[in-house]
């Protein structure tokens, strides 16, 4: 029995070192989460050189900078309001009473 096993798992290794076995592994492996949407590259500039491209890039980047700048701006102010609302409710309940 113990020698049958031996030889199971030597020709196992023999097989597999030799490439006889093959196992194909899928071209995608889908972990359940989200995928993110396809880029549309319909809006993507046309560049003729890579300093032209650096150009682009280095303009998308700026864009990118203020937008961040742009959204902490706008959280800041959205903070602001939620903070007076609250103190809002507070006297209208304290009114109430």
């Amino acid at each position: 029995m113990r020698t049958s096993f031996l030889l199971a798992a030597s020709a196992a290794l023999i097989l597999t070192t030799l490439g006889c076995v093959s196992v194909k592994a899928p071209e995608r492996i889908d972990i359940g989460g989200s995928r993110p949407e396809p880029v549309d590259t319909s809006r993507v500039p046309p560049i003729a050189t890579v300093e032209q491209g650096r150009q682009e890039l280095y303009r998308a980047y700026q864009n990118i900078q203020y937008l961040e700048q742009q959204n902490c701006r706008l959280k800041e102010k959205a903070d602001k309001y939620k903070r007076e609302r609250d103190e809002c409710r507070k006297r209208l309940e304290r009114y109430e009473d």
